[in-house]
């Protein structure tokens, strides 16, 4: 079955990424919501680079407000600013970091997406507003609130929101 990855705010965490990769298994596309990245120079910051740099499908990344400029220069895949915008499966998908969730949400009210998938927040959540998606998958290395670390899957049914012990916190029909 045909699926995508889902990740936010992994800081510079190889581990969190390692773990969630492993997790969602085979995919066609993994989407970063932003937040890649601590300080390039740190050990840890470079190697997740060089792991999501290896990725054998694409990685689509919106720019986070933690993300700098360098920080392209250690990735293979590009990091769009402010949005990425895709079609997977006759469905619509945008994409933000979150730390302008109003323009994003006045945004999605405008061209109507099937799905708004954000990070920043460090709190995963699965909405439906208007009939509209709105998926946060968490923060998959420092997470906040009640839930623990987390990151998504969606499939062509489903949209789910995993930990990276593997335990499913949310899930939807779409």
């Amino acid at each position: 079955m045909a699926k995508i990855g889902i990740i936010s705010d992994t800081h510079g965490d190889l581990h969190s990424w390692q773990k969630a990769s492993s997790l969602w298994g085979k995919v066609e596309l993994v989407l970063h919501c932003g937040d890649i990245l601590t300080h390039p120079e740190t050990l840890a910051s470079r190697h997740l680079a060089e792991e999501m740099s290896l990725s054998q499908v694409p990685v689509m990344i919106s720019r986070g407000n933690c993300d700098r400029d360098c920080d392209q220069n250690l990735l293979a895949w590009p990091i769009s600013s402010p949005y990425v915008s895709l079609f997977w499966k006759d469905r619509f998908i945008l994409m933000g970091h979150g730390h302008r969730f109003s323009e994003l949400r006045d945004l999605s009210r405008r061209c109507r997406p099937s799905m708004v998938v954000t990070g920043h927040t460090h709190v995963a959540s699965l909405v439906r507003e208007d009939g509209i998606v709105y998926l946060n998958p968490g923060s998959a290395s420092a997470p906040r609130g009640r839930d623990p670390a987390s990151f998504a899957i969606v499939s062509e049914d489903d949209i789910e929101i995993v930990t990276l012990e593997g335990l499913q916190l949310y899930r939807e029909r779409w």
